[in-house]
């Protein structure tokens, strides 16, 4: 199979695409060739189950149910609507294992608990093993027959081949496993299988870890460079390496806290044992990077997933060095696996458009019936993203920001450790909009006086939220004498000093990530939270390192504090349900909890008639997304392109 480029878009799991009865909808349809109108080499489609056993209980999540005939057609679709662009496409076909979403579950080993559901785990019979072989070739031979390019077998992330290749989750004593040459048996007879199946001349890739990254005894890169070349002489003809199992799922989809292209390494040491193609994934964002990548002799292609879930044109802009047009993803999370384990579909935190490229076309200069003359007010990414949006559509569009600089909450986000990759959206934004003709005007306030000089039909506010004092959860302000209270934000934006012993009020995302760049500094850092959670709204890969952070640095968590306390002498103390607690010193208090709607925009509007659309943290900061990048940039989105 000869292949355009270097670029592939692999499988992801976006959890929309399938209907009832597993077969491909006109929505994944159109996500997929969104992507290949942009020209990558290869698309894997997000895989498809061998067996009824190896995937999900339609009542929770529907998959793609390769083992019934009746999905070829749907197939077919997909295969002609991405052949149009002349790129290559496949699917990748695997077994949940253990860590299926269904009642009972079974693997290599009845090792229960691995999706965390509570789910009945079975150990799987040598004739089961035969038959899931079996399986593998028969859906194999189905995507031949579907037009399909190629197929990807899934022996990676934990799932059912990746659990008989590791050690701690294969403990059978059967030829199946003990021993290396026992435990990848299966794989090898999948691959076997799989060959007979499609013929001499149809393309076969395994997608495999270098690593589990799990503290029992795993899978290692070891032993897959011992593995490679008997997939090799097996007739597999590409490799594509990844990591992390549900255990670890904090590395299968890695957030900003991760090195970008991390894996790299293990493609680069597999390539010395190999003469077959090698894929890499893991964190590869940018172009210039996947270049330097193969350009080194590092990896053969490169998996850019995520990075096409942002900007579906990354391969056209890059092709055409049009690299400060791609929209990058900032790897925050919450958007992508975050809005898949929460809502059972994907998303993005720089592209609201996901999953619905079948409805909305973003398309420059679409018709509209009358350009409108539209003000935004706040240059945060919710005002950033409506201008883009409204000017995309045709308005002509006048952004405000009463700061000397566009970017809001985004700006100061990047001042965290390991975070700076929240700014990188901002350019990004700058340049769009200065492509679009969107007037930006900086150190404006919009009051009055400016809507009477514009006069706008549609207003846009988009002034965020201010910080508040949490004046019922904070007793004994009064009392202060030489405790320094400070905003978060003003903490951030003016970089100001703090003394050596700090307690940081409110431990959501704000909180713990001021904890965070605090104790950088080598302050003392305290962390009082009213809930039973801390970070409840990043993304758990974020969350998961941004903790381990902050333990490593001896910041002390406090939750389910009731009140806060200062009494004479400034002394501090944490008041629990049953429980008191004085902190030994503080000298700063930041407030990093309370904020409010910057609406007061709205009522000026509204006695003069203007339409109004209220965006982003101004219009409310309670909910489960509210004050997140998600749910600003999607409330932006809406309004522009509704406007």
């Amino acid at each position: 199979m000869e292949v355009k480029n270097r670029i592939v878009m692999p499988a992801m799991g976006v959890g929309f695409g399938f209907d009832e009865e597993g077969c491909v909808t006109p929505q994944l349809t159109e996500f997929l060739v969104d992507r290949a109108r942009s020209g990558p080499a290869m698309i894997v489609a997000s895989g498809g189950a061998v067996d009824e056993l190896g995937s999900p209980d339609p009542s929770i999540l529907c998959i793609l149910r390769l083992w019934e005939d009746k999905v070829v057609p749907s197939l077919e679709r997909m295969v002609r609507a991405v052949h149009e662009y002349d790129v290559k496409i496949g699917i990748q076909i695997g077994h949940m294992g253990l860590q299926g979403v269904r009642e009972v579950v079974v693997g290599p080993s009845a090792i229960p608990g691995l999706s965390g559901l509570g789910n009945v785990a079975r150990e799987m019979n040598r004739e089961e093993i035969k038959a899931c072989v079996k399986s593998f070739g028969t859906v194999a031979g189905r995507c031949v027959t579907a037009g399909l390019d190629f197929v990807e077998i899934h022996a990676a992330h934990g799932y059912l081949i990746s659990e008989f290749l590791t050690p701690f989750y294969n403990r059978r004593v059967d030829e199946y496993g003990g021993s290396f040459d026992n435990r990848v048996r299966f794989l090898l007879e999948v691959v076997d299988e799989v060959r007979v199946m499609v013929g001499d001349e149809f393309p076969i890739g395994v997608r495999i870890n270098g690593d589990d990254f799990i503290k029992e005894e795993r899978w290692t890169l070891a032993d897959l460079c011992r593995l490679a070349p008997i997939l090799e002489r097996r007739s597999v003809n590409y490799l594509s390496i990844s990591g992390g199992v549900y255990a670890s799922m904090h590395l299968i989809i890695p957030s900003m806290y991760v090195d970008q292209g991390a894996l790299v390494c293990h493609s680069e040491e597999v390539k010395k044992h190999v003469s077959i193609p090698v894929v890499i994934r893991g964190r590869i964002k940018n172009p210039i990077m996947a270049d330097e990548i193969v350009r080194e002799g590092k990896a053969d292609l490169v998996a850019m997933g995520r990075a096409q879930m942002a900007d579906p044109e990354m391969v056209k802009k890059a092709r055409e060095a049009q690299i400060a047009d791609i929209r990058p993803c900032l790897a925050e999370c919450r958007g992508c696996s975050g809005a898949l384990f929460r809502s059972g579909q994907a998303s993005c935190c720089v592209n609201p458009r996901i999953g619905r490229e079948y409805l909305i076309k973003d398309v420059e200069g679409e018709k509209i019936a009358a350009a409108k003359r539209v003000l935004v007010a706040g240059a945060g990414c919710a005002g950033l993203e409506a201008a883009r949006r409204a000017a995309l559509a045709g308005h002509i569009v006048i952004l405000c920001e009463s700061r000397g600089w566009i970017g809001g909450q985004l700006r100061l986000a990047a001042m965290i450790p390991k975070r700076q990759e929240m700014g990188d959206i901002i350019p990004w934004y700058e340049r769009q909009l200065n492509k679009l003709g969107v007037e930006i005007r900086l150190n404006t306030l919009v009051d009055d006086d400016l809507l009477s000089q514009i006069g706008p039909d549609v207003l846009v506010i988009a002034t965020g939220s201010l910080p508040e004092v949490p004046l019922g959860y904070i007793k004994g302000l009064e009392n202060i004498k030489d405790i320094e209270l400070v905003m978060a934000d003003e903490l951030l934006e003016e970089q100001l000093l703090t003394g050596d012993n700090v307690l940081v009020v409110g431990g959501d995302q704000i909180g713990l990530q001021v904890a965070d760049y605090l104790s950088e500094r080598h302050k003392k850092v305290y962390v009082a939270e009213r809930g039973a959670q801390f970070a409840e709204k990043m993304a758990f890969q974020d969350r998961a390192y941004l903790v381990g952070r902050i333990i490593d640095k001896a910041v002390e968590r406090r939750a389910r504090v009731n009140s806060v306390e200062i009494l004479a002498n400034d002394e501090v103390w944490m008041v629990y349900d049953d429980a008191r607690e004085r902190l030994p010193r503080v000298d700063t208090i930041v407030l990093a909890s309370d904020r409010r709607p910057n609406i007061f925009l709205a009522e000026v509007a509204e006695k003069r008639g203007i339409e109004t659309q209220i965006i982003g943290d101004a219009s409310g900061v309670t909910g489960e997304d509210q004050g997140t990048v998600l749910s600003a940039v999607a409330s932006g989105y809406e309004v522009g392109r509704q406007v």
